[in-house]
């Protein structure tokens, strides 16, 4: 299991492929894996590189509250620690949110950004909504909010004919640390609002993906997303929920690849 140390601790990485560094940071509760299907075939023309954020899986586990700057930090170290000049970062749910701060921090260090089924500018329901799973987390820990979160972000179609895969995922959210993961979720329940004004200073090549009934990730706060940041792209999938890479891996593989494509490789 490859590790980087950093004056922060430990992350746990992996990586495969060779060609221009392209990086996903996985969503709240999740780790690395969820990649699996990215890695597979993207690796074929890129070097992937997938890790686990902060208080996630292998990664360190520091005492709480988190907040957007550490996890910019731990991005840092990644990239620094790889020996990686630019790459191409792609970022779901709460990872859409590191990878929108990492590149008002850092934008020198990216080539394209792709935020996927991420979080903007909830409304006062959608935030009272999510701040009232946060506090039932802390109240009688995750697991009380595990499956209602399987059946937001899965197509019912899919939870019928994938059962082993989406297992694995209910496994990840059943074995988090408890502590760890409040903290990161109290982080997700509230970052949006650090960063929504921030957006329209994002000036790098950037995609937007979303779910077509994705009900936490709208397509709505994709479509704002899209238009803060100057010259991006806007895709809704169809139909989809919010586990599009691993529901749609195809669809997303492509996206990502076409639009690395058209906005690097043709210049």
């Amino acid at each position: 299991m490859p590790t980087i140390s950093y004056d922060q601790g430990t992350i746990h990485y992996e990586e495969k492929g060779m060609g221009e560094p392209l990086v996903f940071i996985h969503g709240v509760g999740l780790d690395h894996a969820m990649w699996e299907q990215q890695v597979d075939r993207l690796s074929e023309r890129y070097r992937v590189i997938v890790y686990d954020m902060i208080g996630h899986g292998g990664s360190s586990h520091p005492p709480g509250p988190y907040s957007l700057f550490q996890f910019v930090e731990q991005l840092t170290a990644v990239v620094d620690g790889l020996g990686l000049d630019k790459i191409h970062l792609v970022g779901f749910s709460m990872g859409g949110m590191v990878a929108q701060a990492f590149a008002l921090a850092h934008a020198e260090k990216l080539k394209t950004l792709t935020i996927m089924n991420a979080v903007a500018n909830r409304t006062e329901e959608q935030r009272k909504a999510i701040l009232a799973r946060v506090e039932e987390v802390r109240k009688t820990g995750p697991e009380a909010t595990i499956e209602p979160a399987i059946q937001r972000w899965f197509t019912r179609d899919y939870l019928h004919a994938q059962e082993g895969i989406v297992g694995r995922i209910r496994t990840r959210l059943q074995t988090n640390n408890a502590t760890s993961y409040l903290a990161a979720y109290r982080l997700f329940a509230t970052a949006d609002q650090e960063l929504w004004d921030k957006l329209d200073q994002i000036h790098i090549p950037t995609l937007v993906i979303t779910g077509e009934e994705d009900i936490g990730s709208t397509p709505e706060m994709a479509q704002q997303i899209h238009e803060k940041i100057a010259d991006s792209e806007l895709l809704i999938v169809p139909t989809m929920r919010h586990m599009l890479p691993v529901e749609r891996p195809n669809i997303v593989n492509e996206a990502i690849h076409s639009f690395i494509g058209r906005t690097v490789f043709a210049r």
